[in-house]
């Protein structure tokens, strides 16, 4: 009997430990996250997104790149700001599978060589663009604010193509980005 009083402090206290440790653990749901995509850049890619959650399934985008190609004595520079929407099946955003699409406008400019003297013309155009794209993404770390993305996709830019020279108008899209969730 003596005991009884020992066993009820030592269970309270265990019980007690174990609550705080389950408090410890449980991560606050992120609304957002801030990306880059620094492998791209070494080619000369350059992009930012930033992407936010309207709903468990869906979130809501704005993104944009900076590309150029120099081939063929050719350079094809692309300019693009993007408006994206994501759906996530299984209800975690930033998190495993999404698929969505984009609209937005693209500027394309083309200096391209046109003859062994070095003379060059220049060529601009710009327009609406649509696209679509697959991701699977993660969110990583104990705190889940490190952010690691991959998708791939397509892109359509609505310009008219006797006013660009070389540039395509139409192109797969990749991506490879890491970023910061809150």
């Amino acid at each position: 009997m003596r005991l009884a009083p020992l066993v009820a402090v030592a269970a309270t206290l265990s019980l007690a430990l174990a609550a705080t440790a389950g408090a410890q653990s449980v991560v606050t749901p992120k609304t957002s996250v801030l990306s880059i995509q620094p492998l791209s850049a070494v080619f000369g890619v350059y992009a930012v997104e930033y992407e936010h959650a309207l709903a468990p399934t869906v979130t809501f985008g704005i993104g944009g790149s900076y590309w150029s190609d120099d081939t063929d004595g050719s350079e094809v520079k692309y300019s693009s700001g993007d408006i994206k929407l994501r759906y996530y099946p299984e209800a975690h955003p930033f998190q495993g599978f999404s698929f969505g699409g984009q609209v937005g406008y693209t500027s394309i400019s083309d200096n391209e060589t046109t003859d062994t003297f070095g003379s060059s013309s220049k060529s601009t155009a710009h327009g609406p663009t649509i696209g679509v794209a697959l991701d699977y993404n993660w969110l990583l770390g104990a705190s889940k604010t490190f952010y690691v993305g991959l998708g791939v996709g397509a892109k359509k830019i609505f310009a008219n193509a006797d006013d660009i020279g070389t540039a395509n108008l139409a192109y797969p899209t990749a991506r490879i980005s890491i970023g910061f969730a809150f």
